[in-house]
């Protein structure tokens, strides 16, 4: 009997061995490992699923443009794609993929015309891969060096409703790639081979000119539970109007079909002027366990395009608020200078930020640039003490913080600090503060009748400024000591 419980056994061991050899032959992807402690990430596709993730509906492509990916496949895949942008199978459709075909040459198709790169791109290991159109040359780059180029159409200047990435339009007979993705950026420009290479090793900041898209995977744990995430971020400054929902994706304690270890890893954490980042918001994103304090960034259209610093609030409401005003006295303020004022930073550390003796600080002027998007940034306003009179506010229009009419009323207060509530005249209206040049509070959120209540710098005598009188039955406020204004 024990012979036979034995041979039993043996056959069983054999049985499952013999299983797990076929299962590995048959799933052998050297997928990237987890890194659980990492900010910087790539989403994984599988072809056995149908995941990917879409974008709203718009033109996206009209004239010259650039796509670039850095893509690691671990199959070839019948016309895996990195984007398929369109109204449709052959309708106005601009593709890329990590195949043509199963041949593993990237292909590249736009209104009717394809072809394929000279070269196959390698298996399990990072390649950056670009598509550019310039007029009508169309070429194919890999990692950053041309493989072939073609005649090709200028896309249709239509609105595009089916705007996926990691998905065909033509159904799943091309199915969702055997891959990861990392750092895709779509472009309205024809970069070259030598623009291309210049940046295809580092992340952006997200507001590099002519950015359509971009995004980063840098969402969630490496192969951990991500179930909670529905949006891919768009990280250029075209903001919320392009990100991305996920579809059909795990997400849950694996390498497949989730968030997995990127390719790049995120160097402007703003600790110096060399690794400057692009404002707090960007820093805390990419930089979780940064604390409040004093950051470098950097903005073409700010300061000559050179790194400055700046104040970071890392711990309200999540952090990543750019202080861009301080005030705590009337001196030095006049109508000219409220939105620019002592722009190197005059403070050395947080306590001389909430000090009520240190001197006054605007970069209001700065702020439209700095703002995480067009619409849909937030703005936060606190007096007195730290989060003791103000609140938090999403402005839901592309608003300005230099705006010199009292438009801008389309604002939703998503916190509340203290005891106040909106008023008709004489404490908070319900309006982004705007910029009132040739009056006794040039910047405010009064309507500008002449009360002034609810202005953040004054230059009529108050010290510093007129905040709140009438709380509308709340607690009344009207000689802050010092106000504070910030962006995300």
């Amino acid at each position: 009997m024990k012979k036979y419980i034995y041979i039993f056994i043996l056959l069983i061991s054999n049985f499952v061995q013999a299983q797990s050899k076929i299962f590995f032959a048959q799933n052998h992807t050297k997928i990237p490992a987890a890194n659980p402690s990492q900010s910087y990430n790539a989403l994984n596709f599988s072809s056995s699923l149908q995941n990917y993730a879409s974008l709203p509906a718009a033109t996206y492509f009209s004239g010259n443009f650039t796509i670039e990916c850095w893509v690691y496949p671990t199959a070839h895949t019948n016309w895996s794609r990195i984007i398929d942008f369109g109204n449709g199978a052959g309708s106005n459709n601009v593709l890329f993929a990590t195949s043509y075909g199963t041949s593993g040459q990237p292909g590249f198709y736009v209104g009717g015309s394809q072809f394929a790169a000279n070269a196959q791109i390698p298996l399990n290991q990072w390649t950056h891969l670009a598509a550019t159109l310039s007029g009508s040359t169309a070429t194919i780059y890999i990692n950053g060096v041309a493989s072939g180029t073609s005649n090709f159409p200028t896309p249709a200047n239509v609105t595009r409703n089916y705007n996926y990435i990691g998905r065909s339009n033509w159904g799943w007979g091309d199915p969702a790639p055997d891959a990861s993705f990392d750092d895709l950026r779509i472009w309205s420009v024809a970069k070259t081979g030598v623009e291309i290479t210049a940046s295809m090793n580092n992340e952006l900041s997200g507001n590099e000119s002519n950015l359509v898209a971009y995004f980063k995977f840098n969402e969630g744990v490496s192969c951990g539970n991500n179930t909670a995430i529905t949006t891919l971020v768009n990280s250029a400054s075209t903001g919320a109007q392009y990100n991305a929902t996920l579809s059909g994706f795990t997400l849950n304690n694996s390498c497949v079909s989730n968030f997995v270890t990127g390719k790049l890893k995120p160097t402007n954490d703003g600790l110096t002027s060399a690794t400057a980042g692009s404002s707090a918001y960007q820093i805390k994103q990419d930089f979780p366990a940064s604390t409040d304090g004093i950051y470098w960034i950097k903005n073409a259209n700010i300061n000559s395009g050179n790194a400055f610093q700046i104040y970071a609030d890392m711990t309200t409401d999540g952090g990543g608020w750019t202080l861009i005003l301080k005030n705590s006295s009337n001196a030095g303020w006049s109508s000219s200078n409220a939105i620019s004022l002592n722009t190197s930073l005059p403070y050395t550390s947080t306590s001389d930020v909430i000090s009520t003796s240190t001197t006054n600080y605007s970069i209001i002027s700065w702020a439209d640039h700095i703002k995480r998007s067009s619409t849909g940034f937030q703005y936060m306003i606190d007096a007195t003490n730290r989060g003791s009179s103000g609140g938090i506010w999403t402005a839901n229009e592309n608003y300005s913080f230099v705006k010199n009419d009292n438009s801008q009323t389309n604002i939703t207060l998503n916190t509340k600090f203290g005891n106040w509530n909106y008023v008709a005249e004489n404490g908070l209206m319900q309006r982004m503060p705007w910029y009132f040049s040739s009056s006794c509070g040039p910047i405010t959120v009064d309507d500008g009748s002449g009360n002034w209540w609810g202005t953040l710098v004054s230059v009529c005598g108050w010290s510093p400024t007129p905040w709140i009188y009438d709380a509308g039955g709340g607690t009344a406020n009207p000689d802050p000591q010092i106000i504070w204004y910030w962006v995300r």
